[in-house]
């Protein structure tokens, strides 16, 4: 059959790269390296950035780029190549809605969405990134080989097996043998979750000392949410252990990266752009976070900052920030009372929180941007009626702060539905109801509305966190749902045909050792 060719091409997005390291553009050995969503989205992703950077450091390897941007055969960036023309495939996912993107890049290929039903000739389909390790069960029947862990501590051995071993089975019994990889066909998490664990290989803080483990852009372009950014990781893991956040347990405790690798990497971005995005889950705690953003500055550069933990804005660092050009600053609360907060593991008072939004708006910053959560375990209606007068209180702030420059700032409410995660001391808590969610939801819809200079985004589509829910906490029986979406059904309709499914999975507490438990994150 003839296989249809794309509909656009990557020329213009590929012209606006600009390479920030020399890679090597051909080798005798390629692998297909695919982000289940848009090229906007996957080049936003410093973890696949780092994953492509050191595919191609290993000799005679490199690695082609797929996108979902085009319709028809998936074809790469680098040289439009077809995906199926590739031995392997390894998807980086951090994010379980885009597992209905890695079906869909499979069927335009024509590579057999499930593992079962591929052959010698089929490319082998890997999963690697966070979903790896959260919960990799309601991708088990549709993915060969899974990576539990960093890039660094896994790419060796995978592209050994790749280059070494002949055939697909041969390289899945190789790498079922070694530590760091889940291969559905060869383990059985029953057994697994009852005897020796199967192991997610971390970046650990010994490794983060030594040169050659900052990950850091490789590609600059204009065409992602950090156009013409350079990224810079600063740290892994986080001191909070907030009670529903995995990257707080799963990713190990905090660790920073060495000053002297950032200060390095700050005078490399240099030769491709004036503009520094660092990030990481707690960028600000840092131990020297005030000295490398007035390093920036005092080179010339615009600093941003992903996000920071609450008790680390400081004077310093939003003097640095504001000097770089930053205008908006991004807090997480959470929830709107001191009380909840407490329940979640997070004792920040509104007290402090009001004080810090005062120091940033004291500082020239225009807009402060807080995350929430509605429908945590515990939460009352008191507690959302909290954040609107959390809100309005920060509002106050707000506007005495601004009210001389004659400017009034913004306050951006970024709200979402709580989604129990695997790993955290919150995962066998069940999703609050839909009725309960829905009243939630128009209170807050009906009263920010009436603060002026607030205004509120955030997708709190209870539909969108029902089914997150059901992809994360599932196991292989959500695998026909998955392929239903990637086949074109609603997301509703789906819903509403597996709905015991979904009652079981989403709205049911659950008891004991968790399915996903055959894996050891530490």
């Amino acid at each position: 059959m003839r296989r249809p060719r794309p509909s656009g091409s990557w020329s213009p997005l590929r012209a606006a790269e600009r390479a920030a390291v020399a890679l090597p553009r051909h080798g005798r050995h390629r692998l297909a390296l695919a982000y289940a969503n848009r090229y906007h989205v996957g080049m936003s992703s410093l973890g696949f950035q780092r994953v492509y950077e050191l595919i191609h450091r290993t000799p005679d390897w490199v690695a082609e780029r797929f996108f979902l941007d085009h319709e028809g055969m998936p074809r790469s960036v680098e040289h439009e190549t077809p995906l199926g023309e590739f031995g392997a495939v390894a998807f980086s996912i951090s994010f379980e809605q885009d597992y209905v993107g890695l079906l869909q890049l499979l069927a335009r290929a024509g590579i057999p969405l499930w593992r079962a039903a591929r052959g010698s000739g089929d490319p082998l389909v890997i999963l690697g990134g966070a979903c790896a390790a959260i919960n990799p069960l309601p991708m088990a029947p549709f993915v060969d080989l899974f990576a539990l862990g960093a890039a660094e501590n896994l790419l060796p051995a995978l592209q050994a097996a790749l280059a070494e071993e002949g055939e697909r089975e041969e390289v899945l019994a190789r790498l079922a043998a070694t530590p760091g990889f889940f291969v559905p066909a060869h383990h059985d998490p029953e057994a697994l979750a009852a005897g020796e664990k199967l192991r997610k290989l971390e970046l650990t803080a010994a490794q983060m000392r030594a040169p050659g483990h900052l990950p850091t852009s490789c590609l600059v372009t204009p065409h992602t949410e950090f156009a013409e950014k350079f990224l810079i990781e600063m740290s892994r893991g986080c001191p909070e252990k907030c009670r529903y956040c995995w990257a707080s347990f799963g990713m190990g405790r905090f660790r920073a990266h060495p000053t002297e690798f950032l200060l390095a990497a700050i005078a490399r971005a240099r030769e491709v752009t004036d503009q520094l995005g660092f990030v990481a889950t707690a960028v600000g705690d840092h131990p020297e976070i005030e000295r490398l953003l007035a390093t920036a500055v005092g080179l010339g550069m615009r600093a941003a900052v992903s996000s920071i933990r609450i008790p680390a804005v400081t004077e310093g660092v939003l003097a640095a920030l504001h000097a770089s050009g930053a205008r908006s600053l991004t807090l997480a609360p959470e929830t709107g009372t001191d009380r909840l907060r407490r329940l979640l593991n997070k004792p920040v008072p509104n007290e402090l929180l009001l004080e810090k939004v005062r120091l940033i708006f004291r500082h020239g910053f225009r807009e402060v941007k807080l995350y929430f959560i509605v429908g945590l375990p515990g939460e009352t209606m008191a507690d959302v009626e909290g954040i609107v007068a959390l809100a309005a209180a920060c509002r106050e702030v707000m506007l005495a702060e601004t009210r001389p420059t004659g400017r009034a700032g913004t306050l951006l409410l970024g709200v979402n539905v709580f989604v129990p995660k695997p790993y955290t001391p919150w995962q066998r808590e069940p999703m609050a109801s839909e009725a309960s969610l829905t009243e939630r939801i128009a209170l807050l819809r009906r009263e920010l509305p009436r603060l002026g200079n607030v205004r509120m985004s955030g997708s709190l589509s209870i539909r969108q966190a029902v089914w997150q829910t059901l992809l994360s906490r599932g196991g292989p029986e959500v695998a026909g749902a998955i392929a239903a979406v990637a086949g074109g059904e609603s997301v509703a309709r789906v819903l509403r045909a597996h709905a015991p499914l979904v009652a079981a999975e989403v709205f049911a507490p659950r008891q004991g050792d968790q399915r996903w438990h055959f894996l050891r994150l530490g």
